[in-house]
């Protein structure tokens, strides 16, 4: 990071033992890039702190018990982001890839998303999977997320009622974000298309297969080949690091 800005947060006490770390109100990738390294210098104070919760601009910070003075801790950890700012940063993200079949029996809300966009089914699948993403945060759902830099021309309001049930493994534009869903839930964001991957798996050794900070960008696959790759996953879940193809 020192190549870039430091910026230092605004301070609020939220709780008795909740503090948030306010770096602005804009969401970006240099924003992010603080926030990210804010945490990992944060996870060091593991013998004060029960929990830090980053966000797009924000880090709110729960406390293992009541500080008699909340000021001296919060001053400590501003002197010692003053100190790691002027290093390099020491957190790294990982670079997946991620299947997605685009085909119409997974993708409901492809024509309404062209009607907005006024662009062709093509023009949005190349838009789409071109675009690196960074996973700015995870929430929502358990292991939902959220995904940031999609293309402009591709932003598309939600749908005006949401849905009672939209499959796990779906990929969907919501505003100007993108996403998958992890989980079978209720969704309102425009289905464009589906993952064979479980991104989340309760029962897996890393159940969030995404992390925050990840980067990311979706390949687009056919019908039959997503066919074959949730085959192989049903006998080898163990194999999904095949597709992801992590770097």
């Amino acid at each position: 990071m020192s190549s870039t800005k430091v910026i230092f947060p605004k301070v609020n006490i939220t709780g008795e033992r909740s503090i948030r770390f306010a770096f602005s109100n804009q969401v970006g990738k240099e924003i992010f890039n603080q926030v990210q390294s804010f945490c990992h210098m944060l996870e060091k104070e593991s013998f004060l702190i029960e929990e830090v919760v980053p966000s797009y601009h924000t880090v709110t910070v729960y406390l293992k018990k009541d500080l008699e003075k909340i000021e001296p801790f919060i001053q400590s950890v501003l002197a010692k982001w003053e100190q790691q700012s002027k290093g390099e940063p020491d957190w790294n993200s990982r670079k997946l890839q991620i299947p997605v079949c685009y085909h119409e029996e997974f993708a409901l809300d492809m024509e309404r998303v062209m009607e907005h966009t006024g662009l062709r089914n093509s023009e949005i699948i190349t838009l789409h999977s071109q675009t690196v993403y960074t996973t700015y945060m995870i929430g929502f759902l358990p292991g939902f997320p959220y995904l940031g830099e999609l293309n402009p021309k591709l932003a598309t309001p939600r749908l005006p009622n949401p849905r009672a049930k939209v499959p796990k493994g779906t990929v969907g534009i919501g505003g100007s974000q993108t996403g998958i869903y992890p989980i079978e839930c209720p969704g309102g964001w425009n289905i464009i298309g589906k993952t064979p991957l479980e991104i989340y798996r309760p029962d897996r050794e890393e159940p969030f297969f995404i992390r925050t900070g990840d980067t990311l960008r979706f390949v687009a696959i056919s019908q039959a080949e997503f066919s074959a790759i949730q085959t192989q996953l049903v006998k080898h879940p163990e194999s999904i690091c095949e597709f992801i193809k992590e770097n």
